[in-house]
């Protein structure tokens, strides 16, 4: 019997790849003869790097690039052969920052990740964009890897409250990325990236105004420098970046779960599986509205099910393809569930092990 073992992380308290090894120590075991594969996943935003290093055995390489205000950050990324995988939150994401100022802020050091990457082979990039800081629209990002911005008198780097002043754009060279995305939103309206995300990046009503109207206006000229594609669903993604990725450096705009399942070659490697096990830290309807089970679900042709942290009893788990769900908050005493992670999570495991038992 083989089985792949192929979670999300639990968020805040367990890795994709402390679930998915736990699991597979308990399966092996208490199961006689079976074959346990482990393929930690996530969908582009949070650990991505940390799962594609599990999964692949990539190089980890931190690298010193500019934070989200232009201080130092050390980042980390993954090299495996050609590919890169890189997190914009390494250089631009929230929690680098004290106090949000999404005015101000700026992805040129998710640029300057990108160049030390290619710097050491890399050919293709993975992006997450999760967690940003920023609404520049990636042009930080774009100026770090040889894009100019000109706004009539010199050469600027624009930051979200700036994009207005951008009058003319050189273009650099394309780049090979794919940005991991798992939002729909588009550039710019009350469903844009400026309105959605700009308060818990510490924007206020007139700044949102202001945000917004230097996405339309940076679209604009965009327009009539013949770019396309950067009005597709998501580019509103990370303030924008999902837009200047695909506009300013000819990249593409993924859902994130698909790209990492095929850079893991998730579906080569589950053919012939008699189970897929997935899981995230709380199974609700927006799990299978593009996240790691939804997508699990999609690319598999065996039975799944799921091991979560937390499970909305109301939802009906079998219409959406997964045979069974084994919750760890079953097994919490108390309510310190952090304390508690791993032990309750080797109690749900012990709980598939037999259920795989009697039904497979």
């Amino acid at each position: 019997m083989k089985i792949i073992v192929a979670p999300d992380s639990f968020k805040g308290t367990l890795s994709a790849a402390e679930v998915a090894n736990t699991i597979a120590e308990v399966l092996r075991a208490t199961i006689d003869g079976i074959e346990v594969l482990t393929l930690p996943l996530a969908d582009g935003g949070e650990g991505l790097v940390d799962c594609i290093a599990a999964s692949m055995g990539a190089q980890m390489v931190s690298a010193k690039v500019s934070g989200p205000l232009g201080n130092l950050v050390d980042a980390k990324f993954a090299i495996a052969g050609d590919l890169a995988v890189i997190e914009m939150a390494e250089a631009a994401g929230l929690p680098l920052l004290d106090k949000p100022d999404v005015m101000h802020a700026t992805t040129y050091g998710v640029g300057e990740l990108i160049a030390a990457a290619e710097d050491r082979g890399a050919k293709r990039i993975l992006l997450g964009l999760g967690g940003s800081a920023t609404n520049d629209m990636g042009c930080g990002m774009a100026a770090a890897l040889g894009c100019r911005f000109w706004d009539g008198k010199q050469f600027f780097v624009p930051v979200g409250g700036t994009l207005r002043q951008i009058k003319r754009i050189d273009y650099a060279d394309p780049h090979d990325v794919i940005a991991l995305c798992d939002v729909k939103n588009p550039l710019y309206g009350k469903t844009g990236a400026a309105y959605v995300y700009g308060p818990q990046k510490g924007a206020k009503e007139g700044d949102l105004r202001e945000l917004d109207a230097g996405l339309r206006h940076v679209a604009a000229l965009l327009q009539a420098d013949g770019k396309s594609g950067f009005a597709q669903e998501g580019a509103g993604a990370a303030g924008g970046l999902g837009a200047g990725v695909i506009a300013f450096l000819g990249g593409t705009l993924r859902r994130g779960i698909d790209a990492v399942l095929d850079t893991v070659r998730f579906a080569e490697l589950a053919a012939d599986a008699d189970l897929v096990i997935t899981g995230e830290g709380r199974l609700d309807s927006q799990s299978f509205a593009g996240k790691v089970i939804d997508g699990v679900i999609a690319h598999s042709k065996c039975p799944v099910v799921a091991v979560v942290g937390q499970a909305d009893e109301a939802l009906d788990y079998a219409a959406y393809g997964l045979q069974a769900v084994f919750s760890t908050a079953r097994h919490l005493v108390g309510d310190d569930y952090k304390a508690q992670a791993h032990q309750t999570l080797l109690s749900a495991a012990k709980e598939l092990a037999d259920w795989i038992a009697h039904n497979l």
